[in-house]
């Protein structure tokens, strides 16, 4: 049987072989019952530690969550519009999950002023800065869109954010492990990302959320839970909200989930985001000359500074493209006004480019 053609990392990745050891430790962990605590809250921190190499940040900055909305509403629930700060900016290439926390902000007495892109491919950070203005609190953003690849500017957003008094959160999900980030070099406020697409987790239900340590010490956690607490296993009767970002996690983490995510973060800073970065272009190069030379129109950005790790290729009915190349063995996937969508992993070679243009080829005729 012919192996698959795997061009979809941005919905999930890869999965490093390595995981399955994680698993066994975690099958192994459970006969413990409560022995166990212990070994699972040391793997908790060491998960902490991981995603603040990955981004740069400090271990005390970072906290975790099971999926990015709920780390981007427990961060979001801390915030309050005033008389004069009242405004939410986002983006219309924001993933539907976050688009939807951050515009319900405005039960609570915000107002949304939600850009849109002039040619639905690239981010519109020229519009986004003109929107930043006295009364912006929040500016929301992703930093790849989901839908295209597209990079944000972020160092412009984040400039002009703080000109204004704005503080930026940036949703990374789409980011980590395919674009280095140094969220001090930033000065990013708060970001979220999560491990099932090019971090490579084996499974669903682990996000983290970064908290820059000043800001998050002037915040108050409006839903904590025990692991939120200054001292988590003290059980103590009333809340004292630890130092940093931790103050914002919540109750009890997925453990499988813990387990599943560690050996992808480690593959990726073992190689380098950057050299994975380099490949994936070296390989989506390789699909944008190929759809060049068939006519198929690219809606992703071209430049390298204003794309990620996916490559969106116009064709006409998408969804039969999609069934078609998987029944070749080619697995890609489409969303709303994409058309095709495929992610260029370093799993990836030369060989699989040219067998997904071939492929696209062969579904014109």
């Amino acid at each position: 049987m012919l192996e698959r053609a795997y061009f979809s990392t941005h919905c999930l990745g890869p999965v490093v072989s390595e995981s399955v050891s994680d698993l066994e430790d975690y099958r192994r962990s459970i006969g413990l019952r409560n022995r166990a605590l212990e070994v699972w809250m040391a793997r908790v921190d060491e998960m902490r530690g991981l995603f603040a190499r990955l981004v740069g940040a400090d271990h005390d900055e970072i906290a975790l969550g099971p999926n990015a909305t709920a780390c981007q509403a427990s961060f979001a629930a801390a915030l309050q519009p005033t008389g004069t700060r009242d405004t939410i900016v986002t983006t219309s290439l924001d993933f539907p999950s976050s688009r939807y926390l951050w515009h319900a902000q405005t039960r609570r007495g915000f107002r949304i002023a939600n850009v849109r892109s002039g040619d639905g491919i690239a981010m519109p950070v020229d519009e986004i800065v003109a929107a930043i203005d006295d009364r912006v609190a929040i500016v929301a953003l992703p930093l790849v869109a989901y839908s295209n690849g597209a990079l944000l500017d972020a160092r412009r957003v984040i400039a002009a954010a703080h000109a204004a008094g704005a503080i930026v959160v940036l949703d990374a999900y789409q980011a980590v492990g395919i674009v280095p980030i140094d969220v001090h070099a930033l000065g990013v406020d708060a970001l979220v990302g999560g491990t099932h697409k090019w971090l490579g987790a084996a499974g669903t239900g682990l996000a983290f959320l970064y908290v820059n340590r000043t800001l998050a010490e002037r915040l108050e956690p409006a839903f904590p839970g025990w692991f939120a607490h200054a001292e988590t296993v003290e059980f103590a009767e009333t809340f004292v909200a630890a130092r940093g970002a931790r103050r914002f996690e919540q109750g009890s983490p997925a453990i499988e989930a813990v387990y599943t995510a560690r050996a992808g973060i480690r593959l990726v800073l073992e190689i380098g985001v950057a050299a994975i970065r380099a490949r994936s272009f070296e390989l989506s190069d390789r699909i944008v000359a190929g759809a060049d030379r068939l006519g198929l129109p690219l809606r992703t950005p071209r430049d390298h500074a204003q794309r990620a790790g996916v490559v969106c290729l116009g064709v006409a009915d998408p969804r039969r493209v999609v069934a078609e190349l998987s029944a070749r063995g080619i697995d890609v996937d489409t969303r709303p006004g994409t058309g095709i969508r495929a992610s260029c992993h370093p799993c990836n070679t030369d060989d699989d480019c040219d067998r997904l243009l071939a492929a696209l080829e062969g579904c014109r005729s």
